[in-house]
C-alpha cells in the first residue's frame, strides 16, 4: 500500500497548479497523476454544514471517495523518495486536517498562502474565464461572497497546526513564489528530502488569470460536459489543440480596483495579524499597494 509522504493543501488560486507541475518534473518525486483527488475533504463536501465559511464545494471536484480508491491513485509509484498530491480543497474543508492525521500522521504538508484580497479577485476572474454569469468585481466581492469568506486563513491554518507538529508544515507566500519560483521550488525539494540540485522548468505560468474575448465561445469551451466529451473521443494531440483554442480566446486580466482591494484588506486585517502570529511570518507585504503584476 502506497500513501503520500507529502500533500500540498492549498490555497486555491495560490500557485498550486504550478507547484504541481514543477514537482512532477523531479525524478525523485511521484505525483498523483491528476491534481485534486480531494479525498480527505469528501465527507465534508457531501454534507456541508459550514456556510459561514463559504458555499459548499461542488461534489464533481471530489474524484476519490474511498480509501481503497485513494490508495490506487499512487499505484504508479516505484522507488521515488517522495510521493505526493495537490488538493487545495483540503484547506477549506473543516475536518480534512483531522482525517489526514488519522490516516497519515507523519505526512508533510505544504501550503502556499496568497494575499486574501488578491486571491478573492483571482477567483472572481476564474469564474469569468469559465463563462459563468457574474457581475462586476464590486458586486461580486462582498463580505458575504464565498470568494471573500474563503480568505480568512487563520482558523483554517490553525486546524493543521493543532493536528500536526509544526516541523511537518511548510508555508510559502505566493509573493515569494512569483518573485522567484526556482528558489522556492529548490527550497521545497529540500523540505521533501529530494535532490535540490535538480532544476525544473519554471518558465511556464500555469492557470494565469485572464478573461475571455468571446463569452459565448468561452462558455462552450469551459462546459464540463464538453471537456469530458473531448477527453473521451479525441486523441491527446487534438485535446491539446482544444486547450490551445481555449487559451487563444483569453485576454489579459483587468486590474484589481484599488478601492475594492483596500476595503477587502481592511476586512481581513485582524485575521492576517492573527495568521502572522500563528505561522511566525511577517505578512506586512500583504498590506502594500496594489501589485503591478496581474495574476
Amino acid at each position: 500500500m502506497t500513501l503520500p509522504t507529502f500533500i500540498v493543501i492549498g490555497v486555491a488560486k495560490g500557485g498550486t497548479t504550478s507547484i504541481y507541475r514543477y514537482l512532477d518534473q523531479h525524478p525523485e518525486v511521484f505525483m498523483c497523476p491528476e491534481k485534486g483527488t480531494n479525498f480527505f475533504g469528501y465527507e465534508d463536501a457531501k454534507d456541508w454544514r459550514w456556510h459561514d465559511e463559504g458555499e459548499p464545494p461542488l461534489l464533481r471536484h471530489f474524484k476519490v471517495t474511498t480509501l481503497e480508491e485513494y490508495e490506487t491513485v499512487f499505484d504508479g509509484a516505484t522507488n521515488e523518495r517522495a510521493v505526493g498530491e495537490v488538493s487545495p480543497q483540503y484547506f477549506r474543508c473543516p475536518t480534512a486536517a483531522r482525517r489526514i492525521h488519522d490516516c497519515i500522521p507523519q505526512v508533510k504538508l505544504v501550503a502556499s498562502l496568497r494575499n486574501p484580497a488578491d486571491r478573492a479577485f483571482s477567483g472572481f476572474l476564474m469564474r469569468t474565464r469559465r463563462g459563468e454569469a457574474v457581475g462586476d468585481a464590486h458586486a461580486e466581492l462582498t463580505a458575504e461572497s464565498s470568494h471573500v469568506k474563503e480568505g480568512f486563513y487563520h482558523a483554517r491554518m490553525k486546524r493543521y497546526f493543532d493536528a500536526f507538529d509544526k516541523e511537518q508544515i511548510k508555508i510559502y507566500l505566493f509573493d515569494e513564489f512569483k518573485k522567484s519560483p526556482a528558489d522556492l521550488v529548490r527550497d521545497l525539494f529540500g523540505f521533501l528530502d529530494v535532490d535540490t540540485g535538480f532544476v525544473p522548468d519554471t518558465t511556464v505560468q500555469h492557470n494565469p488569470a485572464n478573461v475571455p474575448k468571446s463569452a459565448l465561445l468561452n462558455r462552450i469551451l469551459y462546459q464540463p460536459s464538453v471537456i469530458r466529451g473531448v477527453k473521451a473521443v479525441l486523441p491527446a494531440r487534438l485535446e491539446k489543440t482544444a486547450k490551445r483554442l481555449r487559451q487563444r480566446n483569453l485576454s489579459p486580466a483587468p486590474s484589481f480596483p484599488a478601492d475594492l482591494r483596500a476595503q477587502l484588506l481592511d476586512l481581513y486585517r485582524e485575521d492576517i495579524l492573527r495568521l502572522s502570529e500563528l505561522i511566525e511570518r511577517d505578512l506586512s507585504v500583504w498590506f502594500e499597494s496594489l501589485p503591478t503584476a496581474r495574476s
